[in-house]
């Protein structure tokens, strides 16, 4: 019976198979930095949230059919599939309590989020504003898509109204303050409570990991003008 020996690989095949070895890690090395640089595929959802009257289900109209609607408090989601641009549109009822339940519904495959605003009462309702704003920002889909958020700051043809500028520097205040106290009960999968950003810091919206931009515009009436959502829905 013979034996059969195993042979060891000389100096010369050692380092005949180092460029191999080499390009073999640069391949991994490639793949796991574009995967962080670029992340998961782009999504094809455009979800739009905001409190009860802000006009998101009149903003939802005009994008969807180019007019006016009669439009009243909802308990379940409107949606429509566009074709140019090829999204998915969703309008979030305004309800807080079935808010967050129907956004984590969509947000697997988020593209963009629109927070309406009504500019006009916004004084009123700036904590609410803000807690929207809030619970988008703290979105695991939201936050691992990096999608930009918009906020729309509608109704800027009425006389009470504050433009997009001062109405982004309220709500960052708000957040703040949220942050700093926890106010949600949002938290993530290991139970621990999540934050925006250490607490006692000012939270500035450019900051953030996802582009949050403010515009105004009007959704009903003479001075419809929904241009600049327009513009930054062509650019997802």
């Amino acid at each position: 019976m013979s034996t059969q020996t195993t042979r060891m690989p000389d100096s010369m095949e050692f380092n005949n198979m180092i460029p191999i070895l080499v390009a073999l890690i640069l391949v991994v090395f490639t793949y796991v930095l574009l995967k962080q640089l670029f992340g998961r595929a782009k999504g094809n959802t455009l979800i739009m949230v905001g409190i009860e009257g802000s006009g998101k289900t009149a903003l939802y109209a005009q994008l969807v059919a180019g007019k006016e609607v009669q439009t009243q408090s909802s308990i379940t989601e409107n949606s429509t599939q566009l074709t140019d641009p090829l999204l998915k549109i969703v309008d979030v009822p305004g309800n807080a309590r079935l808010r967050g339940d129907i956004f984590s519904k969509y947000s697997n495959s988020v593209r963009g989020v629109v927070v309406v605003v009504d500019s006009a009462d916004f004084v009123d309702h700036v904590r609410e504003c803000s807690e929207v704003l809030y619970e988008v920002l703290l979105n695991s889909d939201v936050q691992r898509s990096k999608c930009p958020v918009l906020v729309f700051c509608n109704k800027q043809d009425e006389e009470m109204s504050r433009g997009p500028d001062p109405i982004r520097s309220a709500m960052e205040r708000e957040l703040t303050t949220l942050n700093n106290t926890a106010v949600n009960a949002l938290s993530d999968d290991s139970g621990s409570q999540k934050m925006l950003g250490p607490a006692n810091e000012t939270i500035k919206l450019e900051k953030l990991g996802n582009k949050v931009t403010s515009v105004g515009g009007v959704c009903i009436g003479a001075d419809t003008d929904i241009s600049k959502l327009n513009t930054w829905i062509a650019a997802l």
